[in-house]
């Protein structure tokens, strides 16, 4: 059996912040142990879908904050996975952390358990931006976490966001800067973008065109060693996150938890979105409650799509081969009628350039529109 890789839902925050629209509860409010159950359901569930001892290549365990549970429930959790997974094949383990409920115990807990990479929730180094967002930690707190988490041997990566109200092109290249000072090799950035019924969506201030800051993140981050490889994320080659790459390629990805997404031989699918829904359906199977495949065109147009996200693009002539070549004709087609700037071909390889990830949305678009 080829190895999977695993997505893992915690669904509690210490504080929600107002931007996120992500499923969460505030930790104590439900027993942990409720979600720890319907883990342990889940993966027994998996084990009758796919028998026991599933391969992993990769693990991603995100939230909510995973770093807002106790060690005692880690450890309970982990020997959960190591009961129903085989681990050896793994080559990445990540679990997201954020600075304020991060802990030794924590980062010793997880170098035990085979975790390799730690993605800390930093978003800004900048007191009022992080102010503003309403984060628990400030700048301090945030480079003493990276400190101590680097010094445990752990691959670092670190979360940014741009287009902040208070934020300036300077404050933003001293986080991009103060970031890479402390040690890191793996950025990622997100324009912040604010779903209806999140409390920052009600603030009276306009958001700043996000456009300059991901333009300027760009050039200083592979000026400072740091190459783009996918549309939000920067890393030398050996420190790319392995997990994040597998939903661009459209490999298989098991789903465990509430509101946690997976996809499976082209399926994709989601789980009940709320702890208690979720809690109730895994008693009885897979607590899967939406469910899409597609096929043929669509499922090519998608895979394009996924692919020229990434620096390495799309390999033409694999594309044919899967998906027809008539579909990988009109793609390519359609590309080479884009502005020459925006992409790049090179024996049978298109790929987007600085300039085509910056308009990575309208490509994408045009690309849907074949499916029409």
């Amino acid at each position: 059996m080829v190895p999977f890789s695993l997505y893992l839902h915690v669904p509690f925050c210490a504080v929600k912040c107002g931007y996120c629209s992500f499923y969460s509860r505030p930790f104590g409010e439900v027993p942990a142990s409720v979600w720890l159950n319907g883990v342990s359901c889940e993966t027994r569930h998996l084990s009758i879908t796919w028998g026991e001892n599933i391969p992993l290549r990769t693990i991603y365990i995100g939230g909510g904050t995973p770093s807002a549970l106790p060690v005692s429930i880690w450890k309970d959790l982990l020997d959960i996975l190591k009961n129903a997974f085989d681990f050896s094949s793994l080559e990445e383990f990540t679990v997201e952390a954020n600075p304020c409920s991060l802990t030794n115990k924590h980062l010793l807990c997880w170098r035990d358990s085979r975790v390799t990479r730690v993605s800390l929730g930093i978003q800004s180094l900048n007191d009022n931006e992080l102010e503003w967002l309403g984060r628990v930690h400030n700048a301090k707190t945030a480079l003493r976490s990276i400190e101590k988490t680097l010094s445990c041997g752990f691959d670092v990566s670190a979360d940014l966001m741009f287009g902040l109200t208070p934020q300036t092109l300077a404050s933003w290249r001293n986080s991009l800067r103060s970031t890479i000072a402390a040690g890191l090799k793996h950025i990622s950035i997100y324009q912040l973008t604010l779903e209806p019924g999140v409390p920052l969506a009600y603030a009276s201030e306009s958001l700043p065109d996000g456009y300059p800051f991901y333009r300027f993140a760009q050039w200083y981050l592979n000026r400072k060693g740091l190459p783009q490889y996918e549309i939000a994320s920067f890393a030398p080659p050996d420190k790319e996150c392995r997990h994040n790459l597998t939903y661009w390629r459209q490999g298989n990805v098991l789903a465990i938890g509430p509101s946690a997404w997976g996809y499976i031989d082209g399926q994709r699918f989601r789980n009940a979105r709320t702890l208690e829904e979720y809690s109730a359906l895994v008693e009885k199977g897979l607590p899967i409650v939406e469910a899409e495949r597609l096929k043929g065109q669509a499922q090519g147009i998608e895979a394009a799509i996924l692919a020229l996200r990434t620096r390495h693009g799309l390999g033409l002539l694999s594309f044919a081969a899967q998906f027809g070549e008539d579909l990988a004709e009109k793609i390519s087609d359609m590309l080479k009628g884009m502005p020459p700037h925006l992409l790049s071909f090179k024996n049978e390889n298109v790929s987007l350039t600085p300039a085509g990830m910056r308009v990575g949305n309208a490509i994408w678009s045009e690309l849907l529109l074949l499916d029409d």
